[in-house]
């Protein structure tokens, strides 16, 4: 066997199994610490920079070097450096260890990890910019208030990732500072698992992909946050979206979404909202608020031929402005009853089970196409509520005038 690593390009001795301390394959803190795979890694990534990211021609073999020197040493320019990682598999680690790698790290103005493997759980180094490309991350991920690297393409700190354990960006209760995150986060990223915000303020959208890319999450959940600008969630595959007790500053794009469950609880939302053509399988929304216009054009809430979903739901929602729900499908009704409406909502060509909704979301829509003039589509509401109205006095005991006028009229 091989005395170098049998990784490509790496000349590095192999420690284990035929690979070095950047290669091999690692496992959780305790066993790569007790094993030296801790102790090894910073010595093979210190000399990996200064021999293979810094080119320094005249270093000397890396089993003279010295661990812990490298780190020390008051050297300016490398401040000024953005260094470039490629290729390594990144253990758990300790801040209070001796040979802790973010020691190195931590001495340049930015890292570039590249096609990596990454077992620690979270960064955070608040002067180093930093990009994370094509890169695999195995265990559970904390977002913090990163600085990213000044001349990315696509303006984000994870491109092409995948994220195998859940990604949490929180800030604790206790905490006199929030999370505050300046650019955008994911491009073209895989999760796994579930994604949480919570009290986080976000200058930029937490997604920013590629057009045509298809985002698939697991759990969205988002809560007590602030988005100054927008959020953009289009094209994704979602399980379970869950946003709550917050404001968005700028608009929300749901646009070609396919989401299970959806639920959107004390949301103000201050710009525009577009979920155009996106398919909500159960849909709950309350105490909520849409100040600028809300459209829901072409959207499908419900499963067809479905019996079983719960009513799609508007509890307590106030729209400020024009609403859209032209050509959507109400696969399993809808709840419009308890909504505040400053304008009359567009239900023009929509579809609606009958079933499971109620008279009033009918007189609702009814109301709205006669304040347009719109006889027609009117009438055939008109003729729903009256349907459910004649259901209601029928389920009702005993002889009352209503029933008595009703069916003098039907006469």
């Amino acid at each position: 066997m091989s005395d170098i690593c049998i990784q490509n390009n790496c000349n590095i001795p192999a420690m284990f199994n035929g690979e070095c301390a950047l290669h091999c394959n690692k496992s959780d803190y305790q066993t790569d610490k007790m094993n030296g795979k801790l102790k090894e890694f910073y010595d093979d990534l210190e000399y990996h920079i200064r021999k293979n990211v810094l080119k320094n021609s005249s270093e000397e073999p890396k089993k003279e070097i010295a661990s812990g020197k490298y780190a020390q040493e008051n050297l300016p320019t490398k401040k000024q450096k953005i260094i470039h990682l490629r290729q390594i598999k990144f253990p758990e680690r300790d801040p209070r260890d001796e040979f802790d790698f973010f020691k190195l790290l931590k001495q340049f103005k930015g890292i570039h990890f590249d096609d990596s493997t990454i077992y620690f759980g979270s960064i955070n180094l608040p002067n180093v910019q930093l990009f994370f490309q094509d890169c695999i991350f195995l265990n559970d991920w904390s977002i913090h208030s990163f600085l990213m690297i000044e001349d990315v393409t696509e303006r984000t700190i994870f491109q092409n990732c995948v994220f195998q354990g859940a990604v949490t960006s929180a800030s604790p209760e206790s905490a006199i500072d929030k999370l505050e995150i300046e650019s955008y986060l994911f491009n073209d990223c895989t999760f796994k698992c579930q994604v949480i915000f919570h009290r986080g303020t976000y200058l930029k959208s937490i997604f920013f992909n590629s057009e045509g890319f298809i985002q698939k999450i697991c759990n969205l959940h988002i809560e007590n946050c602030e988005f100054k600008e927008r959020l953009l969630l289009n094209k994704s595959e979602i399980e379970v979206l869950k946003i709550q007790n917050m404001e968005f500053e700028g608009k929300v794009e749901l646009k070609e979404c396919d989401i299970k469950y959806t639920l959107i609880s004390n949301v103000n939302f201050k710009s525009l909202f577009d979920a155009y053509k996106t398919k909500f399988n159960q849909f709950k929304m309350n105490r909520s608020i849409f100040d600028d216009f809300s459209g829901f054009e072409k959207c499908e809430f419900g499963c067809v031929g479905s019996t079983s979903l719960e009513k799609i739901e508007f509890e307590y929602v106030t729209f400020l402005n024009f609403t859209n729900f032209r050509k959507a499908k109400f696969y399993s009704g809808l709840d419009f009853e308890h909504t505040n409406l400053k304008e009359s909502p567009n239900f023009l060509n929509a579809e609606i089970n009958y079933k499971n909704t109620n008279r009033e979301t009918f007189r609702i829509i009814k109301h709205s196409f006669d304040k347009i003039g719109n006889q027609i589509e009117a009438n055939k509401y008109f003729a729903l509520e009256m349907k459910k109205y004649k259901e209601e006095l029928k389920a009702k005991n005993g002889f009352s005038a209503e029933k008595a006028v009703l069916w003098l009229g039907s006469v």
